[in-house]
């Protein structure tokens, strides 16, 4: 009788266990580790760093930003540039972004580079010999507005593609700090200027934000303010669909202005009957965003004449060969690109008005992509 019991109780525990595992909540599953700015900073190797998050007073750079030679690394060029390295064939990897009368661009090393083959190694190119870079030969800028607003600095213009050493064919791409390994296009490319809010006037700070565009006979560059950081108008996702939606302008070819402006709207921000929505770029672009860029309204504007910015020259291929970069050959003007159809910007203390203002530059990114389905020849499709 003892026994029966003991085993009653044996079976009954048992039973009462059972029931309270059943009852029991699942197990929590752990999530994946997020990436984290940290993790990713040794992405490439041991203390391996993420290019944007190098700072650098302009006096205190090293002679090469990212000299790691791993992933895509070593860095192409060099970042001490000065009057000993200006010249055709300098391979200066820092770029200054100061005002219309003295900014650079990414340009290829290489004789009729293509922006796909050299994003990590582009090198700068100046509008003046002061900066220890190769020159931008005079007469290829054709026109441009550069503008200046409470949280950027930006220039969107026409240049003829041998001037930055492109290929006369290649439509461009998009350039940045970051890249899909943090690494940056360029590898080592930093950028500095008098010219933002974080910088007095007159000494070059460091920007750590920005984003550009050459190719296809025409340029934009925006230099974001480290000051800053939300939202972000230096996004780099978007590099499918060029200046007209990046840096939407109402600059004209064979016009030289810079402007006071608004504030653009976020990249992939738009309102249809006042509801607002956000346009993902797919990663095979395949039909044109759901949405027409606004142009910023921008005021105070002063109309320049090329000489008053720019170096002295013809857009001829013999001023291009007795240019300051010494460089030969025939130039695509600009002007055979897609032009901008919006009107003049007047002269001194003149505004327009945002909704009556075009849509400014038209960059053939779009186009091309849907006439090859998505892959566009020699672009850059690094984020």
């Amino acid at each position: 009788m003892f026994s029966s019991q003991l085993l009653l109780v044996a079976a009954l525990a048992a039973l009462h266990s059972f029931t309270l595992a059943s009852e029991a909540p699942p197990p929590e599953i752990t999530p994946a580790p997020t990436p984290t700015i940290d993790k990713r900073q040794v992405a490439g190797g041991t203390g391996t760093p993420v290019l944007s998050t190098l700072h650098y007073a302009y006096t205190n750079l090293p002679y090469q930003v990212y000299p790691y030679p791993v992933l895509r690394g070593p860095q192409y060029g060099f970042n001490q540039c000065n009057s000993t390295t200006l010249g055709d064939s300098s391979n200066c990897q820092t770029l200054i972004f100061n005002g219309p009368d003295d900014f650079c661009l990414w340009g290829s090393p290489d004789p009729s580079g293509l922006i796909g083959n050299v994003e990590a190694k582009v090198v700068a190119y100046c509008t003046k010999p002061y900066h220890g870079t190769r020159v931008i030969p005079p007469g290829s800028i054709t026109g441009l507005q550069w503008t200046k607003t409470s949280a950027y600095i930006q220039v969107v213009g026409f240049i003829s593609n041998a001037g930055i050493g492109l290929d006369p064919t290649d439509q461009g791409g998009e350039l940045d700090p970051h890249g899909a390994d943090l690494q940056g296009n360029p590898l080592g490319g930093v950028v500095f200027s008098n010219g933002t809010t974080d910088s007095d006037g007159t000494t070059l700070t460091q920007v750590y934000n920005w984003n550009t565009f050459v190719g296809g006979n025409q340029f934009c560059f925006k230099a974001c303010y480290n000051s800053i950081t939300s939202p972000d108008y230096c996004l780099n996702i978007y590099d499918l669909v060029g200046c007209d939606y990046n840096m939407p302008s109402s600059v004209q070819n064979g016009t030289f202005t810079e402007c006071d402006g608004d504030l653009q709207d976020v990249v992939g921000i738009y309102s249809v009957n006042g509801q607002t929505s956000t346009w993902s770029m797919p990663a095979t672009l395949t039909a044109t965003p759901p949405y027409t860029p606004r142009v910023p309204a921008s005021s105070n504007c002063k109309t320049y004449s090329s000489t008053d910015l720019l170096l002295a020259g013809s857009a001829t291929t013999s001023g291009v060969a007795a240019s300051a970069t010494g460089k030969s050959g025939s130039v695509a003007g600009a002007s055979g690109s897609k032009a901008a159809t919006g009107s003049n910007p007047s002269s001194t203390s003149s505004s327009s008005s945002s909704s009556s203002a075009p849509a400014g530059i038209k960059v053939p990114f779009v186009s091309l992509a849907l006439l090859l389905g998505g892959v566009i020849a020699g672009g850059m499709m690094v984020l």
